[in-house]
Parts: C-alpha cells; structure tokens; sequence
C-alpha cells in the first residue's frame, strides 16, 4: 500500500519525462531493489542498483562516496531522494562523475523536507545554488526544477502528519480509506499550484529535481 503524496506524483513525472534521457547502462544510487524506478527504462541495455544497505537487496552493496566501478563505465545514472542522506555528498557527486562516461546523463531529486522519520540519517537539505555548486566542477547543461510550491508543500506536509501519527502503513483498511482523501487533498493543492502564479508562492517547493550531464 502507498498512499498518494504530492512529492512522489511530482517526483514520478519527472522520471517520466526524461526517461528518454538516460540510455544504454543505468546505476541507480540508492535504488535499493530498484522496483520503484525501474519500469520507467526498459528502454535501456543494463539497470543496475546501488545501495549501501545490504538488506534492501541491491545489485550493489557499497557507498556512493566510494563506488566499485571503472572510470567511465557507466552510460547514465538515477539519484532519487538520497543526497541528503550522504555524509560527504561531495565526494558521492565526485565518484558519480567518475564513473560517468563523456557526456553521460545525471538525473538526480533532493527534499527540502525532514520528516520525524528521515531525521536520523537526514544531513542537509540543498537550495538551487548549492546543488549548482556541488555539480558544477563536474557537470554541464545543469537544469533545476523546482517540485511543487506552497500549496503542495502543505499538502503533503498534512499528509505526512497523518500518516505518522496514525501510522497508516501499519493499519491497512483505515491507510486504504486515507488513500483516497490523501489523492484528493494532493490533486486539489496540485492544481492551486498551478493556478497560483504569485511570486510568493513560487518562494516554496517540496525539493528540486535536477537534471545534467558529465563533462567531457
């Protein structure tokens, strides 16, 4: 069971539309089993995964600050919500980039959001400029996308609540029911957002979705 969240619909569609990007052999760092991103790219040669939790059943069991891969091996890498979870994010962009061949495609997400569960292993959250700095020695034709405004970062920081609080993941008939207002809740401040054209809400965002590529 997953519940509808603004920041996993966002972060969907962003996969989805540059999927295309990303050809021949894929490393998704931090993709655990890899189940949840990996039917967006069967379009490729090889999916890999990456994760420095054994328990999570990845391809890999190792770091993203010290990948076991050759230089310029890899065609393109996925990096979805897990930089902020890196104790040395720059050495993890470092050995990215190595890896990377010429040319090779990033598309990587951070949250500007810790909930009660992320905070023992959440260290920074990262604004436009310091996501540009971390990849700029690396990496070109950098785009940042903001992911969603105020009225998503609400919605979602109301669904969370309810979902800690009542821990509906453990509670499968009253997380099924929470489901579906959770979907309505997102798809309204969904749609505010669009509408909401103000400077004041473009000021908010859940995170930033980010796409790159290795220099040559």
């Amino acid at each position: 069971m997953r519940i509808f969240q603004p920041d996993r619909h966002l972060l969907a569609r962003f996969i989805q539309k540059n999927a295309h990007l990303l050809q021949g052999s894929i490393l998704d760092v931090g993709g655990q089993d890899g189940k949840r991103y990996r039917g967006y790219f069967s379009h490729i040669s090889e999916y890999r995964t990456l994760d420095s939790d054994e328990g999570t059943h990845p391809d890999i069991v190792a770091s993203a600050e010290k990948i076991p891969l050759e230089d310029r091996s890899i065609d393109s890498i996925l990096c979805m919500e897990v930089l902020m979870y890196i104790r040395n994010p720059k050495k993890a962009i470092e050995e990215m980039a190595r890896i990377l061949k010429p040319k090779g495609t990033l598309l990587l997400s951070t949250s500007f959001m810790a909930t009660p569960t992320q905070e023992a292993g959440y260290y920074q959250q990262w604004g436009e400029a310091g996501i540009r700095q971390l990849l700029e020695p690396h990496f070109e034709n950098i785009t940042i996308e903001k992911r969603g405004g105020y009225h998503a970062l609400k919605a979602q920081d109301r669904i969370r609540f309810a979902i800690e609080k009542r821990q509906l993941y453990s509670r499968k008939y009253l997380g099924v029911f929470y489901g579906w207002i959770a979907k309505i809740i997102s798809i309204h401040a969904l749609r505010k957002d669009i509408r909401d054209t103000s400077e004041a809400n473009r000021n908010f965002t859940m995170g930033f979705s980010v796409t790159a590529q290795r220099k040559p």
